[in-house]
C-alpha cells in the first residue's frame, strides 16, 4: 500500500494520499488537517476489497439494526443522529460509516469519529439534549462542540451491524413546515440518486459506484422523511422502526 505523507510547512499542513481524488491538501489548521487525514485513511481501507466502501451518513442503532440518515451538508444528520442517542438509541455515526456490500444484507461499521455539532444548539433543543451535550463535550469553538459519548451511548471502532433502512432526511424551510413529521416510501431509482451523492469509493469506477448504490437501495428499507424539527422527528423514527423491529 502506497504512504500517505504529512508534512508541515509554517502554518499550513500538507497531506498527500493516492487513494484520494485530490492528492494534496494544503490546510492551514491543525483541526481540518486532522480531519482530511481520516479522510485519506477512509479511503486507503475501502481501497483493500471492492465490496468496502464509505456513505456520508448518520447511524443509529434502533432495535437489531441500523438506521441510516442521508442528506446534503444542511439537513441536520448530526443533529438528528445526536438527538436520537439523547434519547437512548445507539450511536454509530453522525457522518462517516464504512458499509461492507458482499451480502445481499450490507453491514455498517462503526469508524468511532467524534460527532460534530454546530453552536448555539437549537431553540427547541430540550433539557435531556442540552444534558447530553454538556456532559459528553470534549472540545468547543463558538460555532461548533465536538463529543465523546461513552461506550454505553455510542459504538466502538469497528462495531458492526446490519443495516436496516435508509432515510433521507428533508427538513422543510419555516415557510413551508409541516404539520407533523411524515415518514413516507421511497422508490428504489430516487434513492439511488441520494447515494450516488452520498458514497464515497474513490476505488471503484462509476459504474461500480453505482452498483453499489444499487445494491444498497435493494438491500434495505428506504423511506424519506419529511421534517421541520429534529426533536419532534425522533419521535416519528423511534416509533416506526422500533414498532416494526423484528
Amino acid at each position: 500500500m502506497d504512504d500517505i505523507t504529512i508534512q508541515r510547512n509554517g502554518d499550513h499542513w500538507q497531506i498527500a494520499s493516492p487513494h484520494m481524488a485530490i492528492d494534496d491538501h494544503d490546510l492551514d489548521d491543525g483541526y481540518m488537517a486532522a480531519n482530511a487525514l481520516i479522510g485519506a485513511l477512509i479511503a486507503a481501507y475501502v481501497a483493500q476489497d471492492d465490496a468496502l466502501v464509505s456513505i456520508h451518513a448518520g447511524a443509529v442503532r434502533i432495535g437489531d439494526g441500523l438506521i441510516l440518515l442521508l442528506g446534503d451538508n444542511e439537513s441536520g444528520k448530526s443533529t438528528f443522529a445526536t438527538v436520537l442517542a439523547s434519547r437512548g438509541q445507539r450511536f454509530f455515526a453522525d457522518d462517516r460509516l464504512i458499509l461492507n456490500l458482499a451480502d445481499a444484507t450490507p453491514m455498517g461499521s462503526s469508524l468511532a469519529i467524534a460527532p460534530k455539532l454546530r453552536l448555539p444548539l437549537p431553540e427547541e433543543a430540550d433539557d435531556a439534549y442540552r444534558d447530553f451535550v454538556a456532559g459528553n463535550g470534549v472540545l468547543n469553538w463558538p460555532e461548533m462542540a465536538v463529543l465523546r459519548p461513552g461506550e454505553d451511548q455510542a459504538a466502538a471502532f469497528g462495531e458492526s451491524l446490519v443495516v436496516r433502512a435508509l432515510v433521507v432526511l428533508r427538513r422543510e424551510t419555516a415557510t413551508a413546515q409541516p404539520a407533523q413529521p411524515t415518514l413516507s416510501a421511497m422508490r428504489q431509482p430516487d434513492m439511488v440518486r441520494v447515494l450516488l451523492e452520498q458514497l464515497y469509493a474513490p476505488h471503484l469506477t462509476q459504474q461500480g459506484e453505482l452498483s453499489a448504490c444499487v445494491r444498497l437501495a435493494q438491500g434495505t428499507e428506504i423511506w424519506q422523511l419529511h421534517y421541520a424539527s429534529a426533536f419532534a422527528a425522533a419521535d416519528t423514527i423511534v416509533e416506526h422502526f422500533s414498532a416494526d423491529a423484528p
